[in-house]
Protein backbone atom coordinates (compact mmCIF):
# COMPACT_ATOMS: atom_id res chain seq x y z
CA UNK A 1 0.00 0.00 0.00
CA UNK A 2 1.29 3.39 -1.06
CA UNK A 3 1.06 6.72 0.47
CA UNK A 4 -0.58 9.63 -1.79
CA UNK A 5 1.54 12.34 0.42
CA UNK A 6 3.68 12.38 -2.72
CA UNK A 7 2.45 10.56 -5.53
CA UNK A 8 3.82 10.42 -8.84
CA UNK A 9 2.53 12.76 -11.32
CA UNK A 10 4.52 11.96 -14.68
CA UNK A 11 7.59 10.66 -15.77
CA UNK A 12 8.61 14.25 -16.97
CA UNK A 13 7.13 16.40 -13.22
CA UNK A 14 7.97 15.98 -9.66
CA UNK A 15 5.53 14.72 -7.39
CA UNK A 16 2.88 16.75 -5.78
CA UNK A 17 2.11 17.08 -1.85
CA UNK A 18 -1.46 16.78 -1.83
CA UNK A 19 -0.60 16.33 2.21
CA UNK A 20 -0.16 19.91 1.85
CA UNK A 21 -3.03 21.20 0.83
CA UNK A 22 -4.80 20.09 4.07
CA UNK A 23 -3.93 20.16 7.51
CA UNK A 24 -6.84 17.32 8.86
CA UNK A 25 -6.60 14.22 8.95
CA UNK A 26 -10.35 11.10 9.33
CA UNK A 27 -9.87 8.22 11.04
CA UNK A 28 -11.79 5.03 9.30
CA UNK A 29 -12.12 2.42 12.01
CA UNK A 30 -13.69 -0.92 10.52
CA UNK A 31 -14.68 -3.58 12.95
CA UNK A 32 -13.33 -7.05 11.62
CA UNK A 33 -14.49 -9.12 14.81
CA UNK A 34 -17.51 -10.90 13.37
CA UNK A 35 -18.46 -12.31 9.49
CA UNK A 36 -19.84 -10.00 7.59
CA UNK A 37 -23.22 -11.09 6.18
CA UNK A 38 -24.93 -9.51 2.99
CA UNK A 39 -26.67 -7.09 4.52
CA UNK A 40 -23.80 -5.84 6.68
CA UNK A 41 -21.54 -5.50 3.05
CA UNK A 42 -24.05 -3.32 1.93
CA UNK A 43 -24.21 -1.18 4.62
CA UNK A 44 -20.73 -0.66 4.46
CA UNK A 45 -20.62 -0.21 0.57
CA UNK A 46 -23.17 2.14 1.06
CA UNK A 47 -21.96 4.36 3.91
CA UNK A 48 -18.55 4.00 1.80
CA UNK A 49 -19.80 5.30 -0.96
CA UNK A 50 -21.42 8.76 0.94
CA UNK A 51 -18.26 9.22 3.02
CA UNK A 52 -15.83 9.09 -0.38
CA UNK A 53 -17.90 11.77 -1.46
CA UNK A 54 -17.50 14.07 1.99
CA UNK A 55 -13.65 13.56 1.38
CA UNK A 56 -12.44 16.92 0.64
CA UNK A 57 -8.58 17.87 -0.93
CA UNK A 58 -5.40 17.26 0.85
CA UNK A 59 -7.29 15.15 3.74
CA UNK A 60 -5.25 12.71 5.08
CA UNK A 61 -7.75 9.35 5.28
CA UNK A 62 -6.22 6.44 7.75
CA UNK A 63 -8.17 3.05 7.56
CA UNK A 64 -7.45 0.83 10.43
CA UNK A 65 -8.98 -2.77 11.48
CA UNK A 66 -10.63 -3.33 14.86
CA UNK A 67 -9.65 -6.72 16.26
CA UNK A 68 -10.25 -8.95 19.29
CA UNK A 69 -7.21 -6.72 21.38
CA UNK A 70 -6.26 -3.33 20.32
CA UNK A 71 -2.86 -5.05 19.06
CA UNK A 72 -4.89 -6.78 15.85
CA UNK A 73 -5.40 -3.57 15.15
CA UNK A 74 -3.51 -3.00 11.59
CA UNK A 75 -3.53 -0.25 9.82
CA UNK A 76 -4.24 -0.91 6.12
CA UNK A 77 -4.47 3.00 4.24
CA UNK A 78 -2.76 6.03 4.63
CA UNK A 79 -3.05 8.40 1.84
CA UNK A 80 -4.03 12.25 1.14
CA UNK A 81 -6.65 12.50 -0.91
CA UNK A 82 -5.35 13.83 -4.20
CA UNK A 83 -6.66 17.05 -6.20
CA UNK A 84 -5.84 20.45 -7.18
CA UNK A 85 -6.38 24.13 -4.85
CA UNK A 86 -9.30 26.19 -6.79
CA UNK A 87 -6.52 29.44 -6.40
CA UNK A 88 -7.96 30.99 -9.77
CA UNK A 89 -6.59 31.44 -13.15
CA UNK A 90 -3.21 33.32 -12.44
CA UNK A 91 -2.82 30.69 -9.40
CA UNK A 92 -3.49 27.87 -11.63
CA UNK A 93 -1.01 29.04 -13.87
CA UNK A 94 1.92 28.88 -11.71
CA UNK A 95 0.92 26.00 -9.56
CA UNK A 96 3.09 22.56 -10.00
CA UNK A 97 -0.37 21.17 -9.60
CA UNK A 98 -1.70 20.16 -12.60
CA UNK A 99 -5.59 18.98 -12.23
CA UNK A 100 -5.16 16.27 -15.24
CA UNK A 101 -2.27 14.30 -13.08
CA UNK A 102 -4.64 15.61 -10.24
CA UNK A 103 -7.52 13.54 -11.92
CA UNK A 104 -5.69 10.53 -12.88
CA UNK A 105 -4.04 10.16 -8.60
CA UNK A 106 -7.13 10.37 -8.25
CA UNK A 107 -8.53 7.40 -9.38
CA UNK A 108 -5.31 5.55 -8.11
CA UNK A 109 -6.08 6.70 -4.63
CA UNK A 110 -10.42 5.37 -5.16
CA UNK A 111 -8.65 1.95 -6.78
CA UNK A 112 -6.28 0.92 -3.96
CA UNK A 113 -8.70 2.54 -1.16
CA UNK A 114 -11.46 0.07 -2.93
CA UNK A 115 -9.05 -2.83 -3.18
CA UNK A 116 -8.07 -2.62 0.54
CA UNK A 117 -11.87 -2.64 1.20
CA UNK A 118 -13.04 -5.40 -1.46
CA UNK A 119 -10.18 -7.45 0.59
CA UNK A 120 -11.41 -6.92 3.82
CA UNK A 121 -15.22 -7.88 2.60
CA UNK A 122 -13.38 -11.35 1.08
CA UNK A 123 -11.63 -12.46 4.45
CA UNK A 124 -14.51 -13.53 6.38
CA UNK A 125 -13.03 -13.68 10.03
CA UNK A 126 -14.71 -14.30 13.49
CA UNK A 127 -13.64 -13.30 17.29
CA UNK A 128 -15.55 -14.07 20.34
CA UNK A 129 -13.94 -10.62 22.30
CA UNK A 130 -14.27 -7.22 20.43
CA UNK A 131 -11.89 -4.50 21.34
CA UNK A 132 -13.69 -1.51 20.46
CA UNK A 133 -13.03 0.85 23.15
CA UNK A 134 -9.49 -0.04 23.52
CA UNK A 135 -8.62 0.21 19.62
CA UNK A 136 -10.41 3.75 19.65
CA UNK A 137 -8.82 4.88 22.08
CA UNK A 138 -5.37 3.55 21.01
CA UNK A 139 -5.74 4.68 17.24
CA UNK A 140 -6.64 8.06 18.32
CA UNK A 141 -3.70 8.96 20.39
CA UNK A 142 -1.00 7.45 17.82
CA UNK A 143 -2.59 9.62 15.25
CA UNK A 144 -3.28 12.73 17.43
CA UNK A 145 -0.34 14.59 16.06
CA UNK A 146 -2.32 14.42 12.26
CA UNK A 147 -5.17 16.80 13.85
CA UNK A 148 -7.57 14.48 13.22
CA UNK A 149 -11.01 15.88 12.60
CA UNK A 150 -13.79 12.82 12.30
CA UNK A 151 -13.56 9.21 13.66
CA UNK A 152 -15.92 7.02 11.22
CA UNK A 153 -16.22 3.65 12.25
CA UNK A 154 -18.41 0.91 11.04
CA UNK A 155 -19.47 -1.66 13.93
CA UNK A 156 -22.17 -3.19 15.49
CA UNK A 157 -20.20 -1.79 18.77
CA UNK A 158 -20.51 -4.79 21.09
CA UNK A 159 -17.76 -4.41 23.04
CA UNK A 160 -16.71 -7.84 24.51
CA UNK A 161 -12.99 -8.02 26.62
CA UNK A 162 -12.42 -8.20 30.25
CA UNK A 163 -12.93 -4.20 30.62
CA UNK A 164 -16.71 -4.78 29.73
CA UNK A 165 -18.51 -7.48 28.07
CA UNK A 166 -21.79 -6.60 25.68
CA UNK A 167 -24.32 -8.67 28.27
CA UNK A 168 -22.48 -7.05 31.60
CA UNK A 169 -23.64 -3.56 29.59
CA UNK A 170 -26.82 -5.20 28.93
CA UNK A 171 -27.55 -6.39 32.14
CA UNK A 172 -26.12 -3.71 34.18
CA UNK A 173 -26.61 -0.66 32.46
CA UNK A 174 -25.01 2.09 30.47
CA UNK A 175 -24.37 4.37 33.44
CA UNK A 176 -23.14 1.69 35.53
CA UNK A 177 -20.79 0.65 32.34
CA UNK A 178 -19.36 4.17 32.16
CA UNK A 179 -18.66 4.25 35.44
CA UNK A 180 -16.40 1.00 35.36
CA UNK A 181 -14.54 2.67 32.00
CA UNK A 182 -13.90 5.56 34.09
CA UNK A 183 -12.25 3.84 36.80
CA UNK A 184 -10.26 1.69 34.91
CA UNK A 185 -9.08 5.53 33.17
CA UNK A 186 -10.04 3.87 29.59
CA UNK A 187 -11.65 7.07 28.26
CA UNK A 188 -10.21 8.46 25.11
CA UNK A 189 -9.52 11.44 24.16
CA UNK A 190 -11.43 12.98 21.36
CA UNK A 191 -11.40 16.33 22.54
CA UNK A 192 -13.06 18.52 18.67
CA UNK A 193 -13.28 15.25 17.16
CA UNK A 194 -16.68 14.38 15.11
CA UNK A 195 -17.42 10.83 15.79
CA UNK A 196 -19.69 8.81 13.09
CA UNK A 197 -20.47 4.98 14.07
CA UNK A 198 -22.30 3.01 11.71
CA UNK A 199 -23.85 -0.33 11.23
CA UNK A 200 -25.28 -0.85 14.68
CA UNK A 201 -28.30 -2.67 16.03
CA UNK A 202 -27.86 -6.23 15.81
CA UNK A 203 -26.70 -9.26 17.78
CA UNK A 204 -23.89 -11.89 17.29
CA UNK A 205 -26.35 -14.32 17.62
CA UNK A 206 -26.67 -16.70 14.60
CA UNK A 207 -28.70 -15.34 11.38
CA UNK A 208 -27.71 -11.88 13.28
CA UNK A 209 -31.10 -10.99 14.01
CA UNK A 210 -31.85 -7.49 15.39
CA UNK A 211 -31.74 -6.05 18.95
CA UNK A 212 -34.34 -5.39 20.97
CA UNK A 213 -35.04 -1.33 20.95
CA UNK A 214 -34.26 -1.62 24.85
CA UNK A 215 -31.08 -3.13 24.52
CA UNK A 216 -30.35 -0.93 21.37
CA UNK A 217 -31.09 1.96 23.68
CA UNK A 218 -28.56 1.14 26.26
CA UNK A 219 -25.80 0.67 23.92
CA UNK A 220 -26.20 3.98 22.03
CA UNK A 221 -26.59 5.34 25.22
CA UNK A 222 -23.40 4.04 26.63
CA UNK A 223 -21.23 4.88 23.21
CA UNK A 224 -22.51 8.68 23.18
CA UNK A 225 -22.01 9.32 27.07
CA UNK A 226 -19.22 7.97 26.59
CA UNK A 227 -17.83 9.52 23.40
CA UNK A 228 -18.88 12.83 24.76
CA UNK A 229 -17.52 12.67 28.06
CA UNK A 230 -14.04 11.69 25.72
CA UNK A 231 -14.63 15.20 24.46
CA UNK A 232 -16.11 14.22 20.96
CA UNK A 233 -17.42 17.18 18.91
CA UNK A 234 -20.69 15.34 17.51
CA UNK A 235 -21.56 11.65 18.14
CA UNK A 236 -24.03 10.19 15.74
CA UNK A 237 -24.65 6.02 15.54
CA UNK A 238 -26.86 4.57 14.28
CA UNK A 239 -27.39 0.83 11.87
CA UNK A 240 -26.44 3.16 8.45
CA UNK A 241 -24.36 5.70 7.39
CA UNK A 242 -25.74 9.11 7.71
CA UNK A 243 -24.26 11.43 9.66
CA UNK A 244 -26.17 14.49 8.86
CA UNK A 245 -29.27 13.01 9.19
CA UNK A 246 -28.90 12.29 13.13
Amino acid sequence: MWSACALPADAGAAATDYCAQSDRSVLFLVDRTTAYDERDQDILVDGLERFFSELETGDRLLLYTIGATATDSRRLFDSCVPGCPDNGLLDSLFSSCRAVVARADRQAFTRDLLETLIDLLNKQVDHDASAILETIRTVAASNWATDPARLVIFSDMLENTDLLTFRQLVDQGADAALERVEDQQMVPDLTGIQVDIFGTGRSHAPGRPPLSTGTTRVLETFWKDLLRQAGAARVTIGPEYAPGAR
